[in-house]
């Protein structure tokens, strides 16, 4: 049958799904007995804090000890959320005023947050067609001031490390990994968050796994690792030597609190014991999907650096025009074809939608962007075209063959 205007919901005809697809907050709806047992453990010794109490039990420096080794790094440290990780990295790395950090247009705000807290200026790079840093762009953003690069690993991909890392080298300045969105990735068998000098991570709400609020840092140096204890304990010089069988090499300066608590931490072992599952799920899915639509004529699928090591969560392609991608996205969501909570745009980036990922709602941080924006145009061509769906590990086969049957009947239409 000839797939009409009129066949679709978007005009009127019946769509797809009856009801939206699964909500997208992939840790928290795996929570079971496992993470209320594990609280319950904590209230009932009286000892949420994370340095004592009557019946200590240490949760968070065993969930560090599990983290390290899942991330393969000699050091980790669990924060109060992702954007506290982001900061105390920068910091712990030596980054702050006059300093430039190099930050792609495509990410999340505490990205730009986090540089402009540490007392640093951060400079925008473009993204490439992985939605991720052009190392090409990086280059070119590079001055006497650059202190470091921010990869972030956006929407589960990593990015082109590789490249990242060897222009780092080249310039003698750090390379930082954000892995929030990709938590669990890797990149050509090594764990993302182990490859740059230092990784953060996050694990809010929408994340891969989750405790609703959350971070951690991760980092084979001493001394990074000696910085962000120290920062983030309120700059206290002698609290953590027992604890962290550490005796502090470096002189005290002020901190904040970004301190995890024990029942935070407590949530996350057990989530960390899921995550591989959970990936694992979330990958199988969207290869389904990708292949269920890999023939359809008019989308050109998002670059991914290194196809083993993405975790999944977001299927993104490219229509020929902004227009096509715009009225892609809105039938789509008509067909219900999307995510209710814990969702995405359908499409990366639509000027008249407030949306804290792309660089130019960064304004009241970066004052004047909208003035430069012709300075970042592949960024603004590529994100404009780019349609996102959401995988949740909760999608079965039924919302797999409704995501498929759905592309195909509107890209009939629209492309």
């Amino acid at each position: 049958m000839l797939v009409t205007k009129e066949s679709l919901a978007l005009y009127g005809g019946s769509p797809v799904r009856d009801k939206p697809l699964p909500v997208m907050h992939p840790g928290a709806t795996y929570f079971d007995d496992a993470e209320t047992n594990a609280v319950l453990e904590v209230l009932k010794a009286q000892s949420p804090y994370r340095f004592y109490g009557p019946r200590f039990l240490n949760v968070s420096g065993k969930f560090e000890a599990e983290f390290r080794e899942y991330v393969g790094t000699r050091y980790s440290l669990a924060l109060t959320s992702g954007t506290a990780a982001l900061h105390t990295a920068l910091v712990a790395l030596g980054v702050g005023r006059g300093d430039e950090v190099i930050i792609p247009t495509y990410a999340w705000v505490a990205c730009p947050s986090a540089v402009v807290a540490a007392g640093a200026t951060p400079v925008l790079a473009d993204v490439d067609e992985s939605l991720t840093l052009d190392p090409a762009d990086v280059r070119r953003r590079i001055t006497n001031r650059t202190k470091a690069i921010m990869a972030v690993h956006i929407r589960g991909v990593p990015a082109d490390l590789d490249k990242l890392a060897a222009i780092a080298s080249e310039y003698q300045i750090l390379l930082l990994e954000d892995v929030a969105q990709c938590g669990g990735g890797s990149y050509h068998g090594k764990k993302l968050g182990s490859i740059g000098e230092a990784g953060s991570f996050s694990f809010q709400l929408n994340k891969v796994i989750s405790a609703g609020e959350g971070g951690a840092i991760a980092t084979n140096e001493q001394e990074i690792f000696e910085r962000a204890l120290m920062f983030h304990d309120t700059g206290t010089p002698y609290r953590g030597l027992e604890e962290k069988e550490l005796r502090y090499s470096i002189k005290p300066f002020p901190g904040v609190n970004y301190r995890a608590n024990e029942i935070s931490s407590a949530i996350l072992r057990i989530q960390l014991s899921k995550l591989d599952t959970i990936v694992a799920k979330i990958r199988q899915t969207k290869g389904k999907i990708k292949k269920g639509i890999s023939g359809v004529s008019g989308i050109q699928f998002r670059k991914l650096p290194d196809p083993e090591g993405e975790i999944g969560v977001g299927l993104v392609f490219f229509t020929e025009t902004r227009e096509k991608a715009m009225l892609f996205k809105d039938a789509l969501m008509a067909e219900n074809i999307r995510t209710p909570s814990g969702s995405y745009p359908g499409v990366v980036y639509e000027p008249g939608r407030q949306d804290g990922h792309v660089f130019m709602h960064w304004g009241h941080l970066l004052p004047g962007v909208e003035r430069v924006s012709d300075h970042y145009s592949q960024s603004l061509d590529l994100l404009g075209r780019a349609v996102h769906i959401d995988i949740s590990p909760l999608d079965g086969e039924q919302e797999i063959n409704d995501i498929i049957e759905g592309v195909r009947k509107v890209a009939a239409v629209v492309l």
